[in-house]
């Protein structure tokens, strides 16, 4: 209920003691609410950025969204795994399930919209940031995926790409129009492969 103003993302949220709580990440034109990002990845960044080291940042080209386990149900979530997963983690409400996948990346073929991720090389993963965290630490590697798909359980190995290898770093500049390389947040929007170049043009003066 902060209802911060636009411009305001990537802005640290702060409360009266002066202490960083998260970031502004977005808000609602509707109501007087914003959504925040948690801390524990920009504390990773912050630490590795202080020793001089590169910040890697893992990929799957894949959007994912938590569902609570009622709609895990009807996506085929099985009995057991959720009876596991209320026992080992009561705090949680739901698992991950894959959203979106981009065309040609590296889960295309392995991951559909609707499946269920419950475990990361062995580990149950039920929120986004330790997922993230496994991403992150493997970086041109193989991670292994346990998915539940239509009650069914299955077992896929996708390779983690560099987000950096695919994020525009420079662009080019031609009377006004702007060229640079699609990136993968453009090429997810579009659902599109992540080829060729995007050209941005301002509008002409009446």
């Amino acid at each position: 209920a902060s209802g911060t103003s636009g411009g305001s993302s990537g802005s640290p949220v702060v409360d009266v003691d002066g202490d960083v709580l998260a970031l502004n990440a977005g808000a609602s034109s509707a109501a007087a609410s914003s959504f925040f990002l948690p801390l524990d990845r920009v504390q990773r960044a912050l630490d590795l950025i202080r020793k001089d080291l590169p910040v890697p940042r893992g990929n799957l080209q894949t959007v994912f969204n938590k569902l609570p386990y009622d709609e895990l149900n009807r996506l085929g979530l099985q009995r057991s795994t959720e009876e596991q997963l209320r026992r080992e983690r009561p705090g949680q409400v739901g698992l991950l399930v894959v959203d979106q996948v981009t065309p040609e990346g590296p889960a295309e073929g392995e991951l559909e919209p609707g499946d269920i991720l419950v475990r990361v090389n062995g580990e149950l993963v039920s929120d986004f940031v330790p997922l993230e965290e496994i991403l992150d630490g493997s970086v041109g590697a193989l991670v292994t995926l346990e998915l539940q798909r239509g009650g069914l359980t299955r077992i896929v190995d996708i390779t983690v790409e560099d987000l950096h290898g695919i994020t525009p770093d420079r662009y080019l500049e031609i009377s006004g129009a702007i060229l640079h390389d699609l990136s993968y947040q453009q090429a997810r929007h579009l659902n599109m492969p992540i080829q060729g170049c995007l050209l941005y043009t301002s509008p002409s003066p009446r």
